[in-house]
């Protein structure tokens, strides 16, 4: 089973989906970080399998979550399909697909996505802009029937309230961006008045998006802790501590890439140095 210390970087990919703004200002591929024409991305998440220290075989990991998928681009670099992949006794299946439609200014307006599996369950997002500072969506579903969601763009500052169809369960969420577009400040209230989760984020110089520091404060439940980023070659290098005095520990990702500069394989260490999961990712590309 994987090791405990990975969920401390859990709300990472939580920002990035809760974002508006990067979906307005930029593609598909910038905001997943693709160099090149891409087309086609595999994204494949396994879980080495030892049968002594040094010898192991890879196994698919499936369990609960988004872990496997294809992303399809078109040549302007916006997401036509989303699909995702699971263990089916010795197959993988797709068992759910998301498909977008986009308006002339290549703004989202329509997605969909139509499960196979479980509860077979279709969800659509309507997308409505009013100018270049308000986005609400509608979401519909069999399981919550009807949710909305409107990021509102202030300055440096982005803000999202979440509700139900009779608005009584609302949450909302705040992102604060350097003039880089970065972000530096998530604020997480779920459905409270005061913050429930609060991360900051530094970076190394004043244009890239690598990490310094990463700072989390889950005051719900009276934890906190941060994160050091070190980067050498192929390798990052990420320090986490808390701030009660108990003893820091180490993780290490090794990337290697193709000659567009994209990863295709990044192996996670965990603070013992053993290998604890492995990602590979197939990419073609447009001619």
């Amino acid at each position: 089973m994987k090791y405990t210390f990975l969920i401390l970087i859990l709300f990472i990919p939580l920002i990035g989906f809760s974002q508006m703004r990067e979906r307005l200002n930029s593609t598909d591929l910038k905001r997943y970080e693709f160099k090149g024409k891409v087309r086609e991305v595999i994204h494949k998440e396994y879980e080495p399998i030892f049968s002594n220290d040094s010898t192991y075989t890879l196994e698919l990991y499936d369990f609960l979550g988004f872990h496997n998928y294809r992303f399809e681009f078109n040549e302007k670099g916006y997401l036509n399909m989303k699909t995702e992949l699971r263990k089916k006794k010795d197959s993988i299946i797709s068992s759910a697909v998301w498909k977008y439609k986009y308006d002339l200014n290549n703004r989202i307006q329509h997605e969909n996505r139509i499960s196979f599996e479980y509860s077979k369950d279709t969800m659509t997002w309507n997308y409505k802009y009013f100018g270049d500072s308000i986005v609400n969506i509608q979401q519909l579903d069999k399981t919550y029937k009807t949710l909305y969601y409107t990021y509102k763009q202030k300055g440096d500052l982005e803000y999202l309230n979440h509700a139900n169809s009779d608005s009584s369960y609302v949450t909302k969420r705040l992102f604060a961006y350097d003039k880089q577009n970065r972000i530096v400040r998530f604020e997480d209230y779920e459905n409270k008045n005061y913050i429930q989760n609060l991360i900051l984020t530094t970076y190394k110089d004043s244009t890239s998006r690598n990490k310094f520091k990463e700072i989390t404060i889950r005051t719900k439940y009276n934890n906190s802790y941060y994160n050091e980023f070190e980067y050498d070659k192929n390798t990052i290098t990420i320090k986490t501590a808390n701030f009660s005095g108990y003893e820091s520990y180490v993780n290490k990702h090794e990337y290697t890439y193709d000659k567009e500069g994209n990863w295709i394989e990044k192996k996670i260490f965990n603070p013992s140095g053993k290998l604890v999961t492995v990602f590979k990712r197939e990419i073609k590309y447009y001619k």
